[in-house]
């Protein structure tokens, strides 16, 4: 949704919801995480966990020193918190330029379609996972185990590059 251009459906090009990932016209799921993570290379080896969406393997995939996890039933990532901020300061190009419009529409439509807040298992300890709101103020609900990393939902990575880029991070100095 960036610069105001909605998003579609990379498999019918419907309009995707305002909510969630599945298209409603052809109701595929549409991998906006895996569309993020298209330079980061698949690792050899297969992950010991599995997702806490769906129980499926995770693939492990690697870009020089960041590692991650993803599941590309749901689309889900599971990464350390270190190589998560690694990722963002490689992904997100923020302008310098803030746009509340474009700032609320990705807040008030989060990829996530949770309708009240689920908790989720580490995939590592399997312990239940903090929900917390990213940056505190981003809106955009992630699962995080204080000692092995971050659960990100299908299409949470994408949706907080795209907050970046329209000035998320500067709100607060320009409120």
């Amino acid at each position: 949704m960036v610069n105001g251009a909605k998003m579609k459906c990379i498999f019918c090009s419907a309009p995707l919801p305002k909510q969630g990932l599945n298209c409603n016209y052809c109701n595929k799921l549409n991998p906006l995480n895996a569309k993020v993570l298209e330079d980061i290379k698949e690792k050899k080896s297969q992950s010991q966990h599995l997702c806490p969406i769906c129980e499926t393997p995770l693939k492990e995939l690697e870009n020089g020193s960041m590692t991650l996890e993803y599941c590309l039933k749901c689309d889900g990532i599971f990464i350390e918190e270190e190589a998560f901020e690694k990722l963002i300061e490689y992904k997100a190009h923020p302008t310098n330029q803030f746009n509340p419009y474009y700032l609320r529409f990705i807040q008030d439509h989060p990829r996530d379609n949770r309708k009240k807040t689920q908790f989720h298992n580490c995939p590592v300890c399997k312990e239940i996972m903090h929900v917390i709101n990213y940056k505190k103020q981003s809106g955009i609900l992630l699962d995080i185990c204080e000692e092995h990393g971050i659960w990100l939902d299908g299409g949470e990575l994408q949706q907080i590059i795209e907050w970046y880029a329209v000035g998320g991070n500067k709100k607060t100095r320009n409120l």
